[in-house]
């Protein structure tokens, strides 16, 4: 029936239904009519969606290049969805307060107390359960509440700079992990904190990721293979299928990852081993690339982490190669170290640690003559007792003669333990050239030490130059250059990257001050011997001025001061030959064209300090140095206090 829009409406009627057709207000029907600006707006956007299409098109085409043409780099070896799991990581040192100490004296006071009178009585139940009281009493420790909260982020949440960071391919990884099995590393030398073993974990953690790793571990593995490819020798490359330009690209991939983890090192990291290994190893990167003040604030935070960890208080039943005594003697060493050259106060402080001591040979590194080990300890312990001793505040306020005192027994301790190692160098000579570097640093840090030791001791009164110390201060001056030429001309200039590396760690651990001991000495005595010696030593040290700023820095101040000493020098003999030959003209207006040098005022007052700024002063007026006297020298022997006290 055809609906007649009556109401009811007819088929509703039809089929006998209540109708519901309701009456709706009339509609108006409007014509929209579309702007030009709107078809604009639509041609606009398809044009900037073809763009946007084209641009990832070629991107693509580009990644795809890029790994099918080069295979450096692992296309599944990166950073991903994994969040950080290390055990313990709430574990923490927590130091015994007064009240807590005080609490302990009187429990036990109130033990000894309850059976004396427990005894009295003969009452064993009723003094187990006093005793027992006692103990529920005082018993209970203080301690964190369990963490309840969400699960850790993931590494791109904490980290996201690193996020998308890749590794070599795991072909040529597994191929310097095979290596380290077959044949001993420098890296496992240079960083003991770590093993063989340890580190080939690491790798299989992060590069074949079945669990989840953390940015510590990505620290550990990045810069174990940096340091592992830098060590590879000509007769490796055929064993790793590694050329030149190969372990150019690594390294470069490597070294950015390094960078960009310390950027991502967060002030409040919770304490573990792990935590320490990573610092550690990143502390020696830092400081073979030259970056020595990013290296010590590395180095004081993998120290404050041992402290909190409890390290320096371990108990005297620990293992004999206990991991957590290896790695605190480790920071340790390096923290005396760098706080001694860097004029710091040290992070953990020689009164406060009750570790035992590491046991020769018991302690020593597996695989590394035992002489050569422990002569870095021991000259680690000593460095901290000169910086007491010798350099701290209190020791300033001492008279001079207790000082000197203090030196002379500094130098003989030093001379007893390079004697140790040089009986053991030739009764068991290392049958390895791995271990020449090592012996090299060890010599230069003995003679280094002593240097810095005698000029404490005043110069002798008939020294008629306060740029001249004493002969045995001088002569050891000598002998660490020499130590320095002799390595550079031997092995040295071979693979200078590696010489750099061994310069900025050796520069760090001890100050530079031998170089300007001697050169002080040359322009005191025009000696073209040291002359020679100073320009060679300058020679050595050259390749380290394009590591790091700090590097350069220290290159240029130690070619000024060898300029110097050379312009002294000719000075001299040229003034020798004026008086052998005052008839021959031409040299006598040679003479004269020479700028004269001021005079110096050799009747002043005695300085607590040979070779003071005005010392230098005196003689380099006429050379334009480019930066303060005072200023250069701090830097190189920072230990040496040349403002507050001098007029």
């Amino acid at each position: 029936t055809k609906c007649d829009r009556e109401t009811p409406c007819s088929s509703c009627v039809a089929s006998k239904l209540t109708c519901r057709l309701t009456h709706r207000s009339s509609e108006r029907r409007q014509r929209v009519l579309i702007s030009p600006r709107y078809d604009e707006a639509i041609e606009s956007v398809d044009r900037s969606l073809k763009e946007v299409s084209q641009a990832v098109q070629q991107l693509l085409e580009i990644n795809q290049q890029k790994s099918n043409s080069s295979p450096l780099v692992s296309p599944t070896s990166f950073i991903g969805d994994h969040s950080p799991n290390i055990p313990g990581l709430s574990e923490g040192y927590r130091g015994e307060s007064s009240f807590k100490a005080h609490v302990h004296r009187v429990t036990d006071a109130l033990k000894d107390a309850a059976a004396d009178l427990e005894s009295t009585l003969g009452d064993d139940s009723a003094l187990s359960a006093t005793v027992q009281m006692i103990d529920q009493a005082t018993g209970s420790e203080e301690s964190s509440p369990a963490h309840t909260g969400n699960s850790p982020l993931t590494v791109q949440a904490q980290h996201p700079e690193l996020e998308g960071r890749s590794l070599p391919s795991t072909e040529r990884i597994l191929k310097l992990l095979r290596l380290c099995q077959t044949e001993k590393q420098r890296f496992f030398i240079d960083v003991p904190v770590i093993d063989e073993q340890e580190f080939g974990e690491y790798c299989q953690k992060v590069c074949f990721a079945i669990t989840d790793f953390s940015s510590v571990d990505w620290i550990i593995v990045n810069a174990g293979l940096f340091f592992l490819l830098q060590g590879l020798k000509p007769h490796h490359y055929a064993i790793v299928g590694f050329n030149e330009l190969d372990i150019e690209a690594y390294s470069q991939l490597l070294k950015a990852n390094l960078e960009a983890a310390i950027q991502s090192l967060r002030l409040c990291s919770d304490p573990s081993i792990q935590a320490c290994q990573a610092l550690a190893v990143l502390y020696t990167f830092c400081n073979k690339t030259g970056q020595s003040t990013l290296a010590w604030q590395l180095i004081s935070a993998a120290s404050r982490m041992c402290i909190d960890l409890g390290w320096h208080r371990l108990p005297s039943n620990e293992p004999e190669f206990s991991k957590r005594r290896q790695v605190f003697w480790h920071v340790y060493v390096h923290d005396k170290s760098m706080a001694f050259t860097m004029g710091r106060t040290p992070s953990i402080p020689p009164y406060d640690v009750s570790t035992e001591r590491p046991s020769i040979p018991k302690d020593c590194v597996p695989g590394v003559p035992v002489h050569l080990y422990s002569g870095f300890v021991e000259y680690a312990f000593i460095v901290g007792d000169m910086h007491v001793e010798l350099f701290s505040a209190s020791a300033f306020r001492q008279p001079l003669e207790t000082r000197s005192q203090r030196a002379k027994s500094v130098v003989c301790k030093l001379l007893e333990v390079n004697t140790r190692i040089r009986q053991s160098i030739k009764h068991n000579p290392p049958d390895d050239d791995l271990y020449k570097a090592l012996a090299v640093l060890l010599d230069f840090m003995m003679y280094g030490l002593v240097t810095i030791a005698y000029r404490v001791i005043p110069r002798d009164e008939g020294n008629d130059s306060p740029l001249k110390c004493s002969s045995e201060c001088t002569e050891a001056a000598r002998n660490a250059l020499r130590t320095i030429v002799r390595a550079f001309e031997s092995w040295g200039h071979l693979r200078i990257t590696g010489w750099s590396m061994l310069l900025n760690m050796m520069f760090s651990l001890v100050p530079f001050a031998s170089f300007i001991v001697l050169a002080g000495h040359t322009v005191a005595t025009a000696s073209e011997e040291d002359l020679t010696l100073l320009c060679s030593a300058v020679t050595a040290i050259e390749p380290t001025s394009s590591s790091s700023p700090s590097a350069k820095k220290l290159y240029d101040v130690c070619k000024t001061f060898y300029e110097l000493a050379s312009f002294s020098t000719k000075r001299r003999s040229l003034i020798s030959k004026k008086s052998q030959h005052s008839e021959q003209v031409y040299e006598q207006r040679e003479i004269e064209d020479i700028p004269s040098l001021p005079d110096v005022n050799f009747a002043a007052p005695p300085y607590d300090h040979i070779m003071a700024p005005q010392d230098w002063d005196a003689v380099m007026n006429e050379i334009d140095l480019g930066t303060g006297v005072s200023a250069m020298a701090s830097f190189v022997e920072p230990y040496i206090p040349f403002d507050g006290r001098l007029p």
